[in-house]
């Protein structure tokens, strides 16, 4: 298993960068649209759930970066050790908590605004939905292996 976890972390890294890029270029598309319109309080708070899921797609690849590495780490220290007596602590997965949070954000645009409130919350799932495809490569990584 461990040759299989290293030569993925390669294909895990880019697919990751490129759902993180094209989740920025969502949220650029969306804040752009957003500078023309009348200022005001919704489009104010508009724009502030947008940098919210941006910062939030830097913090879900950030996660994932990490957790990758501490896979690989893992996985090279396991695969040039020799038998160790400890068992290795398994990481939690972060995505889980990811997800929660990004729910949150995604509800968050629901509410006052009414259609541009909709067609943000709908460009929010988007945007979650092409990150979680990205970042799935890495969740298949960190999984703990399954017992046939």
């Amino acid at each position: 298993m461990a040759s299989d976890n290293l030569s993925g972390i390669g294909d895990a890294i880019r697919k990751a960068s490129e759902a993180y890029a094209e989740a920025l270029g969502a949220v650029g598309k969306a804040l752009q649209n957003l500078a023309g319109g009348t200022a005001g309080g919704d489009r104010d708070r508009l724009v502030e759930n947008w940098l919210r899921v941006a910062r939030m797609s830097k913090d879900g690849v950030i996660t994932a970066l990490e957790q990758g590495f501490e896979l690989w780490e893992r996985e090279i220290r396991r695969t040039v050790a020799t038998v160790k007596s400890e068992a290795q602590r398994e990481s939690s997965n972060p995505m889980d908590a990811w997800t929660e949070n990004w729910r949150r954000a995604t509800e968050a645009f629901s509410g006052g605004t009414g259609t541009l409130g909709e067609e943000a919350r709908k460009q929010a799932e988007t945007v979650q939905k092409t990150l979680q495809d990205g970042l799935r490569a890495w969740q298949r990584l960190w999984e703990p292996e399954k017992k046939s």
